[in-house]
């Protein structure tokens, strides 16, 4: 399975506790809302909730984890700007803070092992640091817990964007085979 199809299966399931009490279809509406403010307004409403240097990681970090190949990458779709208009709107004041310490631990993170902040790093530099990072657990408001949330901000702003909602919404899903009753023989 490819990286794109696994995006494509999270879908609007990416920011979990924050809509939670949303449907599925409720989810990609409020995504798709967001997408449709930031296009009316182009980049105006940018820099609600991060700072420049939270912005400029926050792009990094989209450009690192869904970078543009035969379809747009998270920057060319605004997942970006989509992470700060939902953290200006939609994130309580409490957790806005817990997310926005977990950038900054990032942050110092990144500093402490490169020496220098981590939308300065080359690419690769970049996929090792957060290989590091990735699918650990960490409290709130640490660097762990900050590369979680964010992410999984990214992927929703990603997938609820209208070029991908759309090219996701044609491809067919078709299941593989399935036989459930045959012999399984040890490999050689």
């Amino acid at each position: 399975m490819q990286r794109r199809e696994v995006l494509t299966l999270l879908g609007a399931t990416a920011v979990s506790s924050l809509l939670a009490p949303l449907s599925a279809t409720e989810r990609a509406e409020v995504g798709a809302a967001l997408h449709r403010r930031l296009g009316s307004s182009g980049l105006a409403l940018q820099g609600r909730a991060l700072s420049s240097a939270q912005m400029a990681q926050v792009r990094a970090l989209a450009d690192t984890i869904i970078p543009a190949t035969d379809t747009p990458g998270a920057i060319e779709v605004g997942a970006p700007e989509f992470v700060d208009l939902l953290l200006a709107e939609w994130y309580p004041e409490a957790e806005r803070r817990q997310l926005l310490g977990g950038l900054d631990a990032l942050e110092a993170r990144c500093r402490e092992a490169h020496g220098k902040p981590f939308a300065e790093l080359a690419g690769d530099a970049r996929a090792a640091f957060l290989y590091e990072i990735d699918g650990k657990r960490g409290d709130p408001g640490s660097a762990e817990d900050g590369y979680t949330r964010i992410k999984d901000s990214l992927v929703f702003g990603f997938l609820s964007s209208k070029p991908i909602a759309e090219r996701t919404r044609t491809t067919p899903i078709i299941p593989g085979r399935f036989d459930g009753c045959i012999p399984l023989r040890a490999p050689s």
